[in-house]
């Protein structure tokens, strides 16, 4: 009996050794089957670990299985699935999900696919994907540029006779106005004193007419008496029918100036002209009001991209809180192209409308409170632009501003400056 438990229960054990072979062996050799390896040479890998996943076209098709370090590169040994091929001509770089996310191989076809692919073993290079330092690093060299375009205009700003002469075209243009202001209100009391006048008129050369007629017959009375048949006589007499003629010409005249103004419509429509002209001299006051609360602007930029400069200047103004008018000219000295622009705010947001670098155009713009804001514009039909940008207030008369131009062209450039209100 005992004998016979000794067998069975070694051939238990047998078995279950047995079993656990071919468990393994099949297991390692579908481990064996999983993948081919790719080995790609990075300059940096900003972050990759080992386990990492491997991406094509933001999909996981393999992950990252040994990094091997040397003087001139960064060796990634990436295993790919076996069902995966990868093109001829595929870009290899390093992504990351997010700015503080884990690091990736992100596998890009290339734009036109052919029937080639990489064979399995394959070294291909790699391009390191922009991180956070290369960021930090853009961020600091703007930063560093606009602190040189600011350091130059405190120097012209800074400088006495400057601020002085400033001061001094702000008055004089203050003045200008208070005399404009002054003369549109003379000439709406003089519109509205006026509106009598026609019918006094009227009345006087009726008068004068009846004179006139008087004095006719009394000289036809006279050149009667002195000579009818002699030379006088008949001078006096034409020049007594001269004047009757010249009477009867003022009569007519008279009697077509009583009927316009006794007539209803037509004294109704001179009371409206007159009206209007008052309407038209208050609007101008408005205007010239508005022009006196005007605020002068002045942007330096420089280009990223070509390193060129880029002045524009121009005027603000507001005829109330919620409409606002641009007048200015763009890139002075190498385009100069004209903006007139007029828009209306609702709320934060504001819609424009009008020429836009010489182009008509229509923008749109929302602030962020009172010390950043950003804006774009659409401009050009016939050939679509768009101009986008911000602006960062750091005082109220001086801020920092970035626009990126023509962002859907081919010859689109950032332009990052400063941008000053007096």
């Amino acid at each position: 009996m005992a004998a016979s438990e000794v067998k069975v229960g070694a051939f238990a054990l047998s078995g279950a050794a047995i079993l656990a072979g071919m468990i393994s062996f099949m297991g390692a050799f579908s481990l064996g089957r999983g993948g081919y390896e790719l080995h790609v040479d990075y300059p940096q890998v900003s972050g990759l670990m080992p386990g990492h996943e491997v991406r094509y076209a933001g999909v996981k098709v393999g992950s990252v299985k040994k990094i091997n370090v040397s003087p001139d590169k960064v060796e990634v040994i990436a295993e790919i699935d076996d069902n995966i091929k990868i093109p001829e001509g595929a870009n290899f770089s390093i992504g990351a999900d997010g700015i503080l996310g884990e690091k990736f191989v992100s596998v890009l076809p290339p734009t036109k696919v052919g029937q080639s692919f990489i064979p399995q073993g394959s070294t291909v290079k790699g391009t390191a994907g922009g991180g956070m330092e290369d960021l930090m690093a853009n961020s600091g060299d703007v930063m560093t540029r606009l602190d040189n375009i600011a350091a130059a205009f405190e120097n012209i700003f800074g400088d006495k006779d400057v601020q002085e002469s400033m001061k001094e075209s702000m008055k004089n243009m203050a003045a200008i106005s208070g005399h404009m202001n002054e003369f549109t209100k003379v000439m709406a009391e003089v519109a509205a004193a006026n509106q009598n006048d026609i019918s006094n008129i009227a009345k006087q050369m009726n008068l004068v007419s009846q004179r006139m007629a008087a004095t006719t017959a009394h000289l036809e009375s006279m050149a009667a008496g002195i000579d009818a048949n002699g030379q006088t006589g008949r001078n006096i007499a034409n020049m007594a029918e001269n004047m009757s003629n010249t009477t009867k010409r003022m009569e007519n005249i008279v009697a077509v100036l009583e009927k316009v103004a006794q007539d209803p419509v037509t004294g109704q429509s001179l009371k409206d002209t007159l009206v209007n002209v008052k309407e038209t001299s208050e609007k101008a006051n408005k205007i010239l009001g508005t022009f006196s609360n005007a605020e002068f602007q002045i942007d330096a930029g420089r280009s990223i991209k070509d390193k060129d400069w880029r002045g524009s200047i121009g005027v603000n103004l507001r005829p109330s809180d919620k409409s606002f008018a641009y007048i200015g000219a763009y890139d002075i000295g190498d385009k100069n192209k004209m903006d007139f622009i007029v828009g209306r705010k609702f709320g934060d947001v504001s819609l424009s409308m009008g020429a836009m670098q010489g182009d008509f155009g229509v923008g749109l713009g929302y602030d962020f409170g009172k010390y950043f804001k950003i804006y774009s514009q659409l401009y050009n039909f016939d050939d679509a632009k768009v101009r986008v940008g911000g602006e960062i207030k750091l005082h109220d008369n001086f801020s920092i501003y970035g626009e990126s131009m023509d962002v859907r062209g081919s010859k689109r450039d950032t332009y990052v400056g400063v941008r000053t209100y007096f």
